[in-house]
């Protein structure tokens, strides 16, 4: 065998170097500027005609007030854990005023993705028949929940058909899978019910935004001990909001009765049995309330009272048998 001398051996392991070296079209930054993703966005590859006009900037919990001036709180109450910022331009530089800026935040869950979602909408925000994940879209922005991602697109010169594209491909592309409403909702009352209107609630200002009922201490949304869940129905487009204790304050019903006498006049019980209260506003709006175990459903804005009675009993007892069912297949795991 002939002896391989110093230099056959440097050109034999630069030959193995360039046959491990990948194809040089591989190394090469993809043209429209999306190889800046991060790495769980890179199945996205852009959305067509868009590229991005500088690196895209995150955000992490500790900086996040430093972009979100004075709306960073109720991010973090529902459990926000980066932002990720991205700006673009169109492809060919034709409409150089043209521009889109996407902000993708990522939450603790999917429940959380949709609650900062439901808490940007009223549900009368038109919607696409194309997208089936939570949305809408207005001129100039829309909004989508995906998975655990919430994602607010803010346009600028661009039509509405252009939001509507960008919106549809943006969904396509993301690696999020669609997620159904939290199965909370599933205590809501389907009769007369107005699809899309459906929010949940987390968190003290969230409470508070919801309806100012929900902004007295006892509740327990700033230390996590209360959640809601709220949807309006036709045709007054009245208001059911139901909140769900893990750890109920004590005397809730007492608390409940004060809060409703302090906000409201005429407070009156209109069903012994199940405790069900009725008052009104000094501009003559009716609420109601009824308090069952570990849940308190408010109605506002209900001109009926036999109506706002069937709709608190039937969530109140619904959310009960739900809690019975979690509880239940929380004990069968636990053994298992």
């Amino acid at each position: 065998m002939r002896k391989m001398t110093v230099g056959h051996f440097a050109v034999f392991i630069l030959c193995l170097t360039l046959a491990a070296a990948p194809a040089q079209e591989e190394q090469v930054k993809p043209k429209d500027g999306w190889g800046e993703f991060p790495a769980d966005f890179m199945g996205m590859r852009g959305v067509q005609g868009w590229i991005l006009a500088a690196t895209p900037r995150t955000f992490s919990k500790e900086d996040l007030h430093g972009y979100v001036d004075g709306g960073a709180e109720i991010f973090l109450q529902y459990g926000f854990r980066n932002l990720t910022l991205f700006q673009l331009v169109p492809e060919k530089g034709a409409a150089p005023k043209k521009s889109i800026t996407l902000q993708i935040y990522r939450m603790e869950s999917p429940a959380a993705a949709f609650g900062i979602f439901s808490t940007r909408r009223e549900g009368d925000e038109p919607m696409l028949p194309g997208i089936k994940t939570a949305h809408w879209v207005v001129p100039e922005q829309a909004n989508l929940v995906k998975g655990d991602l919430y994602v607010n697109i803010v346009a600028s010169g661009c039509t509405q058909a252009e939001v509507e594209d960008f919106a549809m491909s943006l969904t396509r592309k993301l690696p999020a899978a669609d997620s159904p409403l939290p199965q909370a909702f599933s205590c809501m009352p389907e009769f007369n019910l107005v699809p899309g209107t459906e929010r949940y609630v987390c968190g003290d200002v969230a409470a508070a935004k919801e309806t100012p009922l929900l902004g007295a201490d006892f509740w327990g949304f700033k230390e996590g001990l209360a959640e809601a869940y709220s949807a309006k129905y036709g045709p007054e487009k009245s208001k059911l909001v139901l909140v769900n204790f893990k750890q109920p304050p004590e005397d809730l019903f007492d608390k409940v009765l004060g809060l409703f006498k302090n906000f409201l006049t005429d407070v009156t019980m209109i069903n012994r049995i199940n405790r069900i209260m009725e008052g009104r506003t000094v501009l003559g709006r009716r609420l109601y309330f009824g308090v069952k175990e570990l849940h308190v459903a408010i109605v506002l804005d209900e001109p009926d009272p036999r109506i706002a009675q069937t709709r608190i009993e039937d969530a109140l007892d619904r959310a009960i048998k739900l809690r019975e069912v979690e509880s239940k297949k929380s004990a069968d795991e636990k053994r298992r």
